[in-house]
């Protein structure tokens, strides 16, 4: 014969092992223990995706799937299209998503003996929006600034090297010029003839 036990209203604090004494008709007792369990049903999951690493058109992730509350609870891993990864039966899931991959729905099913629920989310999507959002963070104020000051450096790299390659042209010392508006006299070839004359001693006549 099947027999049951109710407890109501039950809670879990209503859990452990029980003993019962049962007599038939011919005055037999018999005396039974079993364990009883009491389990709250699931809540809805929470589910979180976390961009671990990104590059060369791919995307690493990890999901993290947490039940308020939960006791004893198993977990499942399901998803659409064709992610890489192991799906296996833990509270997370590390995937590796292409970037140019269809949406790609992973969903988490928590359950214990009495219940279960499940939540889900698109990891190509959640890839595609860190992407975005990582862009978006920086203010438009500090991209001009860093265009501002790349240019001033190319610009100051450019004058150095400039003024660095004139230097090496020009000849060691100073030039010795002559001043503005002085002219050097110059002698005609009579005068030169006169001095060249002046200058020599007169030859006698006699011997």
């Amino acid at each position: 014969e099947t027999l049951s036990l109710r407890i109501s209203p039950v809670t879990t604090a209503d859990g452990g092992i029980y003993s019962a004494d049962f007599e038939d008709a011919s005055g037999t007792v018999t005396a039974l223990c079993f364990q009883v369990s009491v389990w709250e049903p699931v809540q809805q999951p929470r589910l979180e995706a976390r961009i671990l690493h990104q590059e060369q058109g791919r995307c690493n992730l990890s999901l993290l799937c947490t039940v308020p509350g939960a006791g004893n609870v198993s977990y499942s891993w399901s998803c659409t299209g064709d992610p890489l990864g192991t799906l296996e039966h833990q509270p997370w899931l590390h995937l590796q998503v292409r970037g140019d991959a269809n949406p790609t729905v992973c969903g988490c099913n928590a359950s214990n003996p009495v219940s279960w629920s499940t939540a889900s989310t698109d990891v190509a999507a959640a890839c595609h929006t860190a992407t975005a959002g990582f862009y978006g963070v920086i203010p438009w104020w500090a991209v001009a600034v860093s265009l501002v000051l790349a240019l001033a450096i190319t610009v100051a790299l450019v004058v150095t090297c400039y003024w660095w390659r004139k230097r090496r042209k020009d000849p060691p010392g100073v030039a010795l010029q002559t001043p503005p508006g002085h002219i050097e006299p110059t002698l005609t070839i009579y005068e030169e003839v006169g001095k060249a004359q002046t200058g020599q001693e007169p030859v006698s006549a006699g011997g």
